[in-house]
């Protein structure tokens, strides 16, 4: 199988595309929450840790006595200088008094002058606590401030700073090893997918999924059907497999010509089931159905199914319903006679009922010879049936003198002849009942030969509406209401199966519908 070179790896790339959306997302949500959550505990601990140490110099009594009695004697200093020697989470310490000079400082050189910051207001005239981010003397600094109480009393406040620049480069170097290590876990997954890939590929015999799609439904068909014959066509509708039923069912098989023959079904995608079909001599029922995916026609499985085979299902139901009428008649016939006979017997008439005997039997011997000429039996019983039904219904039926039928027509089935006689007799029938006249008449004309069969229906009953001449063998089309209009297109459905034709001849009391059809094998 060929394999467009420009898709050939489209499968490959969104294996290792889809691959990747699943790994990665989750990855890089997870590894954003988890440098976010990082960020976040290191700026809770030193805020944590600046707090604890404000808290724990406003309990120094030293600074609270230093700070009471203003000796700013450099003692708080050098206590604070211990303090951030001792603890890296603080940098910078501050005290003062409430008048805001300072007692201490990273650079001795401010101290005892004023604290300037704007952000040491609420601590002096509220004595609050609280965090402030400012720019310092000493740069940007993260603050804490809180008061400084001795004996109930403000006398002080401290500040515990970090400076801002080493949470930042902290945070840098959160975040680069973290990015380290999400482009490794990423290259994993990389390589890791390729692989994948790879290896499905190969368990694929290094095809896309639309291919195997088609290939599995043309076979997965014809495993399910074995049993009837199958012809596998691509997208261009060349063949591409043929059973070895298909050759069972017709000696000598040409699969070129029997596709030479559904060309037109086969071009236009059209799909059916059982329709009957003449093939190198053999009738066969064959559907079609086409292969499409996505839009994309990928080509049509045609099924061969023997008629002989389902002969006693698949008789066309209209040539039964024939049969099924003939015998209507007959029996309503029948039953006539044995109630005209039975009441002559209740009455004692017996030499009345013996005459009526003997004349419904010379008029059995009358009717047979009448249709003698006729040596298909099926078609001499249809025709006896409707010579019972014309007279019930006061209508002439005539059998011309010419007429003639062999017992068995090569091809042809006597059931198809049963369906298209019967359908126009009973048609010239209908015809005949919407007018209102006493020489209503059907005139039959049947003809053989070895070559063809030629059959004329004739009735001098309504003309045919002009609405409907034109279309008048479609399917649905009648004069006669609603949920009608089969009869003759079965006439036509047999006539094309035979490649025969029709034609109706229109006079100024009657018309006729001729019909010929060829015995020959219609290949």
């Amino acid at each position: 199988m060929k394999i467009n070179k420009n898709k050939k790896n489209t499968f490959e790339k969104q294996l290792i595309l889809i691959a990747l959306l699943i790994t990665s997302l989750p990855l890089i949500l997870s590894y954003t929450n988890l440098i976010f959550s990082k960020l976040e505990d290191i700026e809770y601990k030193n805020k944590i840790a600046l707090k604890e140490m404000g808290n724990y110099i406003s309990e120094s009594q030293l600074v609270k006595n230093k700070l009471e009695l203003r000796e700013n004697d450099y003692t708080i200093e050098q206590y604070t200088k211990d303090l951030i020697r001792n603890f890296n989470n603080v940098d910078i310490i501050v005290i003062a008094d409430m008048t805001g000079k300072k007692y201490s400082h990273i650079d001795e050189s401010q101290i005892g002058q004023t604290f300037i910051g704007s952000d040491k207001e609420d601590v002096l005239n509220s004595g609050k606590m609280y965090y402030s981010l400012m720019q310092g003397s000493m740069g940007k600094t993260l603050r804490w401030f809180q008061p400084i109480y001795s004996n109930d009393k403000q006398v002080g406040f401290v500040m515990t700073g970090k400076y801002y620049n080493d949470i930042v480069v902290m945070n840098s170097k959160i975040k680069s090893t973290y990015l380290i290590q999400l482009i490794f876990i990423l290259g994993i997954a990389i390589i890791s997918s390729k692989m994948l890939a790879l290896k499905v590929k190969r368990a694929m015999h290094n095809m896309e999924p639309y291919e195997i799609s088609k290939l599995y439904s043309e076979k997965k068909i014809i495993i399910n059907t074995v049993n009837e014959g199958i012809i596998a066509l691509n997208k261009n509708n060349e063949i591409t497999e043929i059973n070895k039923k298909c050759y069972e069912l017709v000696e000598e098989f040409d699969a070129e010509k029997m596709i030479s023959k559904l060309k037109k079904y086969i071009n236009s995608h059209e799909e059916f089931e059982m329709k009957e079909f003449i093939i190198q001599g053999k009738k066969l029922f064959i559907s079609i159905k086409s292969i499409e995916i996505n839009n994309q026609y990928l080509g049509s499985v045609i099924r061969l199914i023997d008629k002989n085979n389902i002969s006693k299902i698949a008789k066309e139901i209209t040539g039964v319903d024939q049969v099924v009428k003939n015998l209507r008649a007959n029996v309503h016939e029948f039953k006539n006679n044995l109630y005209v006979i039975l009441g002559l017997l209740q009455l004692k008439k017996y030499n009345d009922a013996e005459e009526y005997i003997l004349k419904i039997r010379q008029i059995q011997n009358s009717n047979s010879h009448k249709f003698s000429s006729i040596d298909d039996y099926y078609v001499r019983a249809l025709l006896l049936s409707r010579e019972l039904v014309s007279k019930e219904r006061k209508i002439e039926f005539i059998l011309t003198e010419e007429s003639f039928l062999f017992e068995n027509h090569k091809i042809i089935d006597s059931l198809d002849l049963i369906t298209i006689i019967g359908n126009l007799i009973e048609n010239a029938f209908e015809a005949c009942s919407q007018i209102h006249k006493n020489d209503m008449f059907v005139k039959i004309s049947l003809y053989e030969d070895e070559e063809v069969i030629e059959i004329q229906v004739e009735d001098n009953g309504i003309e045919i509406n002009e609405k409907i001449k034109e279309n008048i063998f479609e399917e649905g089309i009648s004069s006669k209401g609603d949920q009608r209009g089969t009869g003759l297109y079965l006439v036509k459905n047999r006539v094309e199966l035979y490649n025969g034709r029709i034609e109706i001849d229109e006079f100024r009391n009657s018309k006729v519908f001729v019909i010929t059809i060829s015995k020959g094998e219609n290949e």
